[in-house]
């Protein structure tokens, strides 16, 4: 009785993890500085990235002011917000 209790309620929890964008505004902070612009998108529907069906955060990352600033694009994962690629724009 236990196990048809418990089990879905775990598969249920893995499902609906909390996505945490702060942590990911936090680890870009980290790689970068003077940074002036973030943006966010998170994708439910999930991309085909590295193999895997993902679910995603990709964005926009801005550094540097006026004439100097470099745009760069990124996709990290939701729930663990490591940063898995970042490239020029």
């Amino acid at each position: 009785m236990l196990a048809v209790t418990v089990i879905p309620l775990l598969v249920w929890l893995v499902l609906h993890r909390r996505v945490d964008t702060k942590k990911v505004v936090d680890n870009l902070h980290l790689q970068f500085e003077n940074i002036s612009f973030i943006s966010l998108d998170y994708q439910a529907d999930g991309q085909n990235r590295f193999g895997l069906n993902t679910n995603t955060v990709s964005g926009v990352l801005h550094v540097g002011n006026d004439e100097n600033t470099v745009k760069y694009n990124f996709l990290a994962d939701p729930y663990t917000a490591e940063i898995m690629e970042i490239t020029v724009q």
